[in-house]
Formats: C-alpha cells, structure tokens, sequence
C-alpha cells in the first residue's frame, strides 16, 4: 500500500471519528477513542503484514459496521475506506463483487435504524464507488497494457532500425564484390581474348616482315588476316570499355534487366528477350545485383557454350520470392553440367540470402535463380 492511500484511508477514518464524537456519552469517550485508535491500526496493519491482507480487509469490515452501529453519526464512512483499499489489491471481477455485497452487508448494518432514504442513498454511494473503483482498475490496467506494447513497439523498431543498416552494409558489401568480380571476368577476358589475338597479330606481322621478299601474295594474306584479327580486337576493347564506364542516365540503373539484355543483344548480335510477371515490387540493391549478374552470366554462357541464337529472360514476382529464368535455343548439354568459375560465382552469390539455382534440360535449356523475399 503507497503512502497517499494509507493517508486517504486515515483521513477517512479520523474526520468521521471526530466529526461523530458529539454523539458518544461523556462515560464512553475511553472506548471511543480505544476504538478509533484500533481502527486507525487496522489501516496500518494492511501494509504491515500484506501476507494477511485479506483477513485484516475482513476483520475492518466487520470491525468497522460495529463501530458504526454502535456510535452513529458519519462512522459508516470507514467503511468506504476499506473498499478502497479492497480494490486497490486489484481483484477480478468475481471478487470484486464479493468485496462490494459484503462491504454492503456491513455498511447495511451499520446503518441500522437509520431513516430508509439515508440507507438508500449511502447504499447507492457504495455501489457507484465500486463501479467507479472498478472502472479505475480497469483503465489503469489498459494504460499498463498500451505503455508494454509502446515498449515492445519501440524496441521492435529499434531492431527493425538496426535490421535496415545491416541489410544496407551487406548490400554495398555485396556491390563491392560483385564489382571486383567484375573487374577480374573484364581483366581475364583481356587476358584470354584479347592478349591472345595480339600474340597472334605479332606472330603473323613477323611471318608477313619474311614472306615480303620470297611470296608477295602470302604476306599480302597475311596482312589483311592481320586486318581483321585488328578489327575484333578493336570491337572487343569497345565492349570492354563499355562495361567498365556506363554513362549518365545508365549509370542511375546500373543494375536493370531490361538494359542488360538490350547491351546483350548489341553486342553478342543474338536475340534476347525479356519479361517480367506476377506482381512487381521493389528490391533491395543486393537482390538487384544477384539477378543482375547471374542473367549476365547465364547469357554469356548459353553463347559461349551453347553456341544460341536467341534468349529469353523472365522475371516471375510471387509471394514468398522472385525467380528469375534465362532459357536459350543452344545445344542441350549431354554429360552432366559441370560448375566453372562463372557457375560457382552464382551460387555463392544466391547463397549469400538463402536462394537456390536450377537447372532445366527439355526442348531448350534454362537456369533459374530463385531468390526469398522479405516478409514474404
């Protein structure tokens, strides 16, 4: 019991007593003040012993309707004060009603004799406290439940907060590698294609410098396959340049689809398509990039290994996750697929956020890379 009910609870009892002294006998003034001194103890001893709270709630009730029946005046208040403190245990509603019809009972005999409208007006007084004691309960309750669920909401969006700046780290985390990916796929084709032909140029400039003199139109060949060999390696230092700076307004979408399958087509002179079903939302940059890469690498392998004419590109929106699928009319592979660097490099990738990949051999080839949504 905290310090402002005990005085409430001793207010209502000292005012009464004294307020009622004018109708006690001038014989009786010791028991009177013995008995009004035990019922300001019984208020005390509520949050003395709160082990025995109830039976000392029952003993005030008691007490308290003989203290009243006996010296009259207003001492029927005390007992209002041990309603308070009745309902301020917070019972439920059974007992609620048990402490309101015995608090009654009591305050009904101490009000013996008195006129009936006094009896009904103090009965109608009690009741209403109850209701109103019982209603405060209830809406302290409800604060108590809205302040926990203020908290865990707050703390909710502090993990959520928190959430956001690691799925925003790991998004430039995963830029950052699929960057230097990049940057070592551009610097071994250099090394593979373009370094080669560059050999191969000087190989056959140093052929052509002999066949000058002994077969002119051996090295007149030669130069003009020296032309060509040239001319591809231009047109590939072009694409290489290409990917490495994108301009402008691309550079806002580094990562669409929808580009990368028109730079496909250009510069692989192949057909590619491209569709998108279901229901489209946004993706993180991270997803973006995974899809982004794995079409990249599926459309480059379906040329290089399938040797295709045309790819079809489909980005399926469901509920729970995206999937994208890279299908081409290549030749079928007849042993079992095995994984090189750019296959491994999109597992590892789908892998980072819990995806998978499939493989598909019918009428055409397909690779699916299926990527879960957040909350979906």
């Amino acid at each position: 019991m905290n310090k402002t009910l005990y005085q409430i609870r001793s207010l209502l009892v000292a005012i009464p007593s004294i307020i009622s002294i004018v109708h006690v006998e001038a014989g009786l003034y010791a028991l009177y003040t013995a008995s009004v001194l035990l019922a300001l103890l019984l208020t005390k001893a509520g949050s003395m012993f709160p082990k025995y709270r109830n039976l000392l709630l029952t003993l005030e009730f008691i007490g308290f309707s003989w203290f009243s029946y006996s010296y009259g005046g207003v001492l029927f208040l005390l007992l209002f004060s041990t309603l308070i403190a009745s309902f301020r245990n917070r019972p439920n509603k059974m007992v609620s009603t048990a402490w309101t019809i015995m608090g009654l009972a009591a305050l009904l005999t101490g009000l013996h004799g008195r006129e009936p409208e006094i009896i009904f007006a103090v009965a109608a007084l009690w009741i209403t406290t109850a209701v109103i004691l019982y209603a405060s309960n209830e809406f302290e309750d409800k604060h108590h439940q809205t302040e926990d669920l203020y908290g865990a909401l707050a703390a909710s969006h502090v993990e959520l907060d928190s959430a956001r700046r690691r799925m925003q780290d790991y998004a430039l985390q995963v830029e950052y590698q699929a960057q230097i990916e990049e940057r070592n796929r551009i610097a071994k084709d250099i090394h593979d294609d373009l370094g080669h032909r560059l050999i191969r140029v000087k190989m056959m400039s140093e052929a052509a410098l002999h066949l000058f003199d002994a077969d002119t139109a051996r090295a007149r060949s030669t130069v003009e396959q020296m032309r060509d060999q040239l001319q591809d390696s231009m047109e590939l230092m072009r694409r290489t340049v290409r990917r490495l700076a994108a301009d402008g307004e691309k550079d806002v979408r580094q990562y669409a689809l929808d580009r990368l399958v028109e730079e496909s087509a250009d510069a692989l002179g192949i057909s590619v398509s491209f569709r998108v079903t279901g229901h489209p939302r946004p993706l993180y940059p991270s997803m973006e990039l995974i899809l982004f890469r794995n079409a990249q690498e599926a459309i480059t392998n379906a040329v290089r290994h399938g040797n295709a004419t045309n790819v079809a590109v489909t980005l399926e929106f469901l509920t729970a996750y995206v999937a994208l699928t890279v299908s081409n009319n290549g030749s079928l592979p007849n042993e079992p697929i095995e994984a090189g660097l750019g296959m491994k490099g999109m597992r590892e990738r789908i892998a980072l956020i819990g995806g998978q990949m499939d493989f598909e051999k019918s009428e055409q080839f397909s690779i699916t890379t299926t990527l879960p949504l957040l909350g979906g």
